[in-house]
């Protein structure tokens, strides 16, 4: 339930990065992550927005998302794979966001995320990018 929940709500984030209203996108957490192979990488943050916990990942250059596999086993989670739409164009502007409902957060906790796309369009060049992030 926990990893549906996981995945719907991505959905909805990820519709509702480009619209979103409120909120300053503080990082709650320290900030951290980076990291990533190819030719694009990802600038990884806690944040809060409206009371909602997100990871929030800036990536380096406008991107799409095809989908991102997640895992932490202190979380329970175990290859999550979560679907883009492949065609929305995310930027520094305009990250990515993953909720977190559902998932309890814990200090200590690693996080991997495999961020998989294209880079600037449907249509670019595949990416694949590995990200490390440990909750602080």
């Amino acid at each position: 339930m926990k990893k549906i929940y996981l995945a719907l709500t991505l959905v909805l984030a990820i519709i509702m990065s480009g619209c979103s209203s409120g909120g300053d996108g503080s990082s709650i957490l320290n900030p951290g992550g980076g990291g990533g192979t190819g030719n694009v990488t990802f600038t990884t943050n806690v944040v809060q927005d409206q009371g909602v916990i997100y990871f929030q990942f800036v990536p380096s250059t406008g991107v799409t998302l095809t989908k991102i596999t997640a895992n932490c086993p202190q979380a329970q989670i175990s290859n999550e794979v979560i679907n883009g739409d492949g065609t929305t164009v995310y930027t520094q502007a305009a990250p990515m966001l993953l909720n977190t409902t559902g998932v309890t957060l814990a200090q200590g906790q690693q996080w991997t995320f495999v961020i998989e796309g294209k880079v600037g369009s449907a249509t670019g060049t595949a990416y694949t990018s590995n990200v490390n992030y440990t909750i602080q």
